[in-house]
């Protein structure tokens, strides 16, 4: 019985003519033999780039192998590279198939494996589940829900750190936006770094609680001077978004070194619409800000 398979979320995907015009041009040039399990993988890596980015993950597909004609031609591989996460083997797995087969090739540099179910006319794909587990098959029904592969991206995601320094040269991490993007006027104020009238260079990212945060929605702003200096001043904040006044009352905001050590916290009130602090980390210093309401936590690392 299937239960872990079919009780949590799927998510089918059509197959467009877009997506079998790939699996032609990949697998052209091809033994029948070869073309077969090339055109089965494209379709999943299709199915499963198509997935991801409508969850908010930002793929590149044609730096991966599966899309590298020598590869494809000497390796059996189905990979989707995921900015700042890694790459994710996506096994095509035919309709009366109990267990998921994992390509030898595919053993290594992966953070798992998606099981893609392929209808028998090949119009669609159902994405039924993933796994860890590096293995010649597994069984569908031992295979982690859809829910469990995005709570695990989005905490490789948070552990890998964000060098700040890259944003003296305007280079930017995915999902960190301007602040205009995310807050309204009334909800952020330039006040900090200012050297001879310069703006600081600030980016604000979205951060999600989950339910713990009801209504509410939060942003996390990193502000830095504008010029790199000796000793990098930077302030942290966590503001309000939408139409939202006020921050959740007991939202943490806390600053970990890298030995896990607690460094400095500040608890938002009743009627706070801003909570913050600023702090001077060592150079090439790795830290961590952890965004805590209730039980949800949520971390990202930086390093200077």
């Amino acid at each position: 019985m299937m239960s872990k398979m079919i009780e949590p979320i799927t998510f089918t995907v059509p197959l467009s003519f877009e997506a079998h015009e790939i699996a032609q041009q990949c697998g052209k040039q091809s033994s029948p033999k070869k073309f077969k399990q090339v055109y089965l993988n494209t379709l999943a890596v299709y199915a499963v780039d198509f997935y991801l980015r409508c969850m908010g993950f930002e793929t590149d597909w044609p730096v991966s192998d599966s899309r590298n004609p020598l590869m494809l031609k000497l390796m059996d591989v189905a990979d989707l590279d995921i900015k700042q996460i890694g790459k994710i083997e996506c096994c095509p797995v035919l309709p009366d198939a109990d267990a998921c087969q994992i390509s030898y090739d595919a053993w290594g540099d992966r953070i798992g494996y998606i099981a893609v179910q392929l209808d028998q006319s090949l119009k669609q794909a159902t994405l039924l589940g993933f796994t860890r587990t590096v293995a010649k098959q597994v069984p569908l029904d031992e295979m982690n829900s859809l829910e469990d592969l995005l709570i695990y991206m989005n905490r490789i995601k948070q552990l890998k750190p964000i060098n700040l320094m890259n944003w003296f040269d305007d280079v930017f991490d995915a999902g960190w936006q301007v602040i205009d993007e995310l807050l309204n006027p009334k909800q952020f104020e330039f006040r900090s770094f200012r050297s001879n009238n310069a703006l600081p260079i600030d980016r604000g990212h979205k951060i999600d609680l989950g339910m713990q945060l009801a209504e509410h929605s939060v942003a996390l702003i990193v502000s830095l001077p504008p010029e790199p200096e000796l000793e990098v001043n930077i302030e942290i904040a966590v503001h309000p978004m939408g139409n939202q006044t006020y921050l959740p009352p007991g939202l943490k905001l806390m600053l970990i070194n890298e030995s896990e050590e607690l460094l400095y916290q500040v608890e938002s009130r009743k009627a706070d619409n801003v909570i913050k602090f600023e702090f001077t980390p060592d150079l090439r210093e790795l830290f961590s800000i952890n965004i805590v309401l209730g039980d949800a936590n949520v971390r990202q690392s930086f390093r200077l």
